[in-house]
């Protein structure tokens, strides 16, 4: 823990004297020194996390703890203090006179703190670590000792940003599956991830991801549907990593935490809590549990003030006060499926913020020109619930030239032509495509050469609307996720030759030709979802021929007009895990073929046809032959749907959702 925080705040320093010249002007010495003598400090961190520790350090370590959040805490205040007096156009020099003694007390601190390391060092080597071996194993049971060691072992010989990385994702709730991609943006906006030259941090945080997960670290839900990587710290690891403290739960409005309390999550209700929290200068603030308050006076920013990241996902927040603003530090908001409808004026002051997260806050329908001013914004998450569509966002969006992340837009007005001075975005998700804004907004997507993944749905796309692709579109070469929503006149003429394309999905295509007579061609493919995307009664062994879809682990098939799948060809869809058959409502057979898939792990069939369900079941059923290999197979009865559509008195009290048949 002690090395993780002494080289985190190192690498905030030299970050803030890069990126903050005018505010630490005249100070670069003093932070230069105080930098230096940290560094000093982080080499001794490291051998005391390889050999653990006796009294004498555990001392050492919780004093030096006390004096990084200080030294913290000096900088932030000094920080805030420092934007308004140069918002109001004042005199900032006292304030920086009394910003230098601060740091000179504290170093002087320091200088303390590093002859009690080099006393520490002097002692006959070895000394702290047995001693420490002794007492952690007194009063444990030998069945608990055998069964932690190998974990502890291996946490401990983690690089300190992996461990760091590692206890963060304690902040979610036992058995909760993190977004990959909420993880991502979080190691970044809480400065979890090593800079390095030439590397996109995304990309650094993604690996710290992989990192863990190939140790072990780290659970993957199985990837059955097309929402991406889930994540989840595994049961057996949680408890020893909650216990290194850096993660504070609150569990009842009693609880207590202690002032030191960084990282905060809240499972109680707040507003009974707030008069826990007032001694409390948290950087980060989770609600869970899908509680919360329905108005924005419960968050005291006082005590709040240094907070970067404020996730209130999903909770019954309505408004955010206006005081918001005041939280210049904040590199995070998470408003997901909130009750919020627009953003105050003083977002505007969030200078820092790199994620905004507003998808499926119901009444949303437009960001104002204030939004403009989050110059150093990386992602914008959007997608408005009530009445389906995208946010409209003001004009002059081509100012975010730090955007990565832009999804759930409406390209009305002058919108789609803006999008082309965003070259550098990786990520797109634009909604209410109309054919006289085809021409701009495909001209914009091209010019983005390092698009990733790219989002295009019709307007009102579940009635469905026609979507319209140009002749002349050609998509970035390097996207990997591709999702179309809205009917199709034909195959687009470019679908063969996205070679890197690893995830599809075709939303309300409704194509009169068969979309796998191209897409099984493609080399990367793993994830295909074809909701209504292909209007055919039957699929033959036409839709996949042997050595089709190479890479394919899971098949989504939506169709209301599919009656039978009569067979696929030996040596076809070798890759496949997962397949999902929604929606087929009148679906009468499964392939004859199916049996040959030695891969396949999972089969739902929701619903399924009462007649069919007899064909399949172990006893008799005469299709059952094509199943009896698969691990999982779910399904619900069509009859049972029924019911659960009727309501009343005849709703199912228990939803059949998984059935080993």
């Amino acid at each position: 823990m002690e090395e993780a925080m002494v080289k985190f705040f190192i690498q905030r320093l030299e970050s803030l004297l890069v990126q903050e010249t005018e505010t630490f002007l005249l100070l670069e010495d003093q932070i230069a020194r105080l930098t230096g003598r940290c560094k000093e400090i982080a080499l001794f961190t490291e051998d005391v996390s390889r050999t653990g520790g006796d009294a004498a350090i555990l001392s050492w370590a919780t004093e030096l703890g006390d004096l990084i959040f200080d030294l913290e805490n000096s900088i932030d205040e000094f920080m805030i203090q420092m934007d308004q007096q140069q918002k109001n156009m004042s005199d900032t020099s006292g304030l920086t006179d009394g910003f230098r003694a601060q740091l000179q007390h504290i170093e002087g601190r320091l200088l303390q703190n590093s002859q009690r390391m080099n006393d520490l060092k002097l002692r006959p080597e070895n000394e702290g670590a047995k001693e420490d071996n002794s007492i952690s194993s007194q009063g444990m049971e030998e069945g608990e000792a055998s069964s932690s060691f190998p974990f502890k072992s291996s946490f401990t010989s983690l690089q300190y940003y992996l461990k760091y990385c590692l206890m963060y994702c304690c902040i979610f709730p036992a058995n909760y599956w993190i977004s990959r991609g909420r993880l991502v943006r979080l190691f970044v906006a809480e400065g979890l991830v090593q800079d390095k030259a030439g590397e996109v941090m995304e990309d650094v945080a993604g690996e710290y991801i992989n990192q863990l997960v190939n140790k072990g670290m780290l659970q993957v839900k199985d990837e059955e549907a097309d929402t991406g990587m889930k994540l989840m710290v595994p049961s057996t690891h949680r408890e020893f990593l909650l216990n290194e403290k850096l993660i504070f739960a609150v569990t009842n409005p009693d609880s207590s935490l202690p002032n030191t309390a960084r990282r905060v999550s809240i499972y109680a209700d707040i507003e009974k809590l707030t008069h826990n929290l007032k001694n409390l200068r948290p950087r980060s603030l989770y609600l869970f549990g899908n509680q919360g308050p329905s108005d924005g006076n419960w968050l005291n920013f006082q005590w709040a003030k240094f907070l970067r990241v404020l996730d209130l996902e999903e909770s019954r927040i309505k408004r955010l006060a206006d005081e918001i603003g005041d939280l210049t530090h904040m590199t995070y908001l998470g408003l997901k499926g909130t009750d919020i409808c627009e953003l105050p004026p003083a977002i505007g002051n969030l200078q820092y913020l790199q994620t905004l997260d507003i998808r499926r806050c119901r009444n949303f329908t437009e960001l104002s020109a204030e939004v403009l001013k989050l110059a150093r914004l990386r992602h914008l998450k959007m997608f408005k619930t009530f009445n389906v569509g995208g946010i409209k966002p003001p004009a002059g969006l081509g100012r975010w030239k730090n955007l990565l992340t832009l999804t759930g837009i409406h390209t009305g007005d002058t919108v789609a032509t803006e999008l082309g001075d965003l070259i550098q975005l990786r990520r797109l998700g634009v909604m209410d495509v109309a054919e006289e804004d085809a021409n701009e907004l495909f001209a914009s997507i091209m010019k983005m050469q390092g698009l990733l993944s790219l989002s295009l749905e019709a307007k009102h796309s579940f009635n469905p609307q026609r979507l319209v692709l140009l002749e002349s579109f050609s998509p970035p070469s390097f996207i990997r996720k591709l999702r179309l929503g809205g009917h199709l006149e034909k195959i687009p003429s470019w679908f063969g030759l996205m070679d890197k394309l690893t995830n599809l999905r075709l939303g309300f295509s409704h194509l009169s030709e068969n979309p796998a007579s191209v897409l099984q061609l493609l080399p990367n493919l793993r994830k295909l979802n074809l909701w209504h995307a292909y209007d055919a009664k039957q699929l033959g062994k036409e839709f996949c021929r042997a050595g089709g879809f190479p890479k394919l682990e899971v098949l989504m098939i939506a169709s209301n007009v599919l009656e039978e799948w009569t067979e696929l060809e030996e040596g076809a869809l070798p890759s496949l895990q997962f397949l999902h058959l929604h929606n087929c409502l009148q679906l009468r057979m499964l392939p004859e073929g199916l049996q040959n898939v030695t891969t396949l792990k999972r089969l739902n069939l929701i619903p399924l046809l009462d007649d069919h369900m007899e064909r399949l079941k172990p006893d008799g059923g005469e299709e059952n032959y094509k199943i009896k290999n698969i691990q999982t197979i779910s399904f619900i009865p069509m009859s049972a749907l029924e019911n659960l559509t009727r309501g009343g008195e005849s709703r199912c009290t228990q939803q059949p959702t998984v059935d080993e048949v």
